[in-house]
């Protein structure tokens, strides 16, 4: 039989083994006991500093401007199992403003203190000690946002960038937002542009001075935005002016001036393949004697989607018509349109003197018997006699029109 050591017959022993267990639970019991009563040391951060001005104070307007959320560091000494529980709902932490009664830039005590006195722990300190503030009346005003993207194109290229907001709303203390004098949505694209693109643009404000103003005070409704700078082909095209009441066999091309007689133009290029000209805004023929008139600013009709960018908003039109003839007719030979079924119509008026303009030869040769005198009946007139504007066919004379205007007395009956 093997003979066992010492320690194997100590082990063997339930007892002993027991005892051993019991000494070793009591020393642990002992150190955690002696570590627990230890005080140490816990910092608490991003607490809110509380600041408030007196009622005098906000009983005047004036409110406290500081830059975004102020919070403090507060260091705490107490038992570790207290302090374990111990967080920033515990502690108060205050900025001194209640004796401030006027407008300016303050600094201002900061302290910290418990919650609830009878709380076991102690505050060892706190940071930061004191605080920067601005005491001011509250202003808001709304600003126009300036393009200020930078950028360049190629050659044969037009650019041009798309706000997406046109203004925006600042608020914050009066003192400074009253220095505001523009609101800029800044950007800068490198390289030469063939293509539209998009950019982020930030808001600047800018003083009366193009000085770059501070905003961590103030409250802007719009900071940045998504600009689209638009890449557009530019095209030059020539301008035509566009005309009622002209003769269709009147030739124009040596008696007219246009100037200018082309602009550039940019819009897309599916869109500028088949765009060529652009029209003035309407000459009224009818208006239009024997003589030389200029049309000096008449305006541009820009295709939707295109962009006039020659700076030339409109064009003058100079038409030399004093070397046609004017000769007056005595027109007798009526013609009424657009009577509804069931319906007649008489002109009371038996003839109507006209004054007629065109090219010598065809006025020669023109008699009353090639005119013809529109009327031109709207659908809401039933019965009655009312009185019509009239116009002017001519048969053997395309080159002419009739100069002023003109109207006739016209009896609409039921046709029985």
């Amino acid at each position: 039989m093997k003979k066992l050591s010492l320690t194997q017959k100590l082990f063997s022993k339930n007892y002993v083994v027991f005892i051993i267990s019991l000494v070793i639970s009591i020393v642990i019991w002992v150190y955690m006991s002696m570590n627990a009563s230890n005080d140490t040391t816990v910092t608490i951060a991003n607490v809110p500093i509380q600041m408030e001005l007196s009622e005098s104070a906000r009983d005047l307007g004036l409110q406290i401007f500081t830059d975004g959320t102020q919070t403090a560091s507060v260091t705490v000494t107490g038992n570790r199992t207290i302090l374990g529980s111990v967080d920033e709902t515990d502690v108060t932490v205050t900025a001194a403003a209640s004796s401030v009664n006027t407008s300016g830039n303050f600094t201002l005590p900061v302290s910290a203190a418990k919650k609830n006195p009878t709380s076991n722990f102690q505050i060892s300190n706190s940071t930061p000690s004191s605080v920067n503030v601005t005491v001011d009346y509250f202003k808001e005003s709304d600003f126009p946002i300036q393009d200020g993207i930078t950028y360049s194109v190629e050659t044969g290229y037009y650019g041009v960038a798309t706000l997406p907001y046109s203004s925006l709303t600042v608020s914050g203390p009066q003192t400074e937002v009253m220095k505001i004098k523009k609101a800029v949505a800044v950007a800068n694209l490198s390289g030469s542009l063939t293509e539209s693109t998009d950019v982020e643009a930030q808001i600047v404000l800018y003083d009366a001075n193009d000085n770059a103003l501070s905003t961590k005070l103030m409250n802007l409704s719009v900071t940045s935005m998504t600009v689209n700078v638009a890449v557009l082909p530019e095209k030059n095209v020539y301008v035509t002016p566009a005309y009622v009441n002209k003769p269709s066999g009147l030739d124009l091309n040596d008696l007219i001036t246009i100037k200018p007689s082309s602009i550039l133009l940019a819009g897309p290029e599916d869109l500028m393949k088949n765009v060529n000209y652009v029209t003035t805004e309407e000459i009224d023929f009818s208006k239009l004697s024997n003589e030389k008139k200029t049309f000096d600013s008449l305006a541009l009709v820009i295709p939707e989607k295109c962009k006039n960018i020659s700076n030339n908003a409109t064009a003058a039109v100079t038409l030399d018509l004093s070397g046609l003839s004017k000769k007056t007719f005595e027109v007798d030979s009526f013609k009424v349109t657009g009577l509804p079924a069931g319906y007649k119509s008489e002109v009371t008026s038996k003839n109507i003197s006209v004054t007629v303009i065109g090219p010598k030869a065809q006025i020669d040769s023109l008699t009353a018997d090639n005119i013809t005198a529109n009327i031109a009946v709207p659908a809401e007139i039933k019965t009655g006699s009312v009185q019509m504007p009239v116009t002017f066919t001519f048969s053997n004379a395309n080159g002419c029109w009739a100069y002023g205007a003109y109207n006739a007395n016209l009896t609409i009956t039921e046709d029985k």
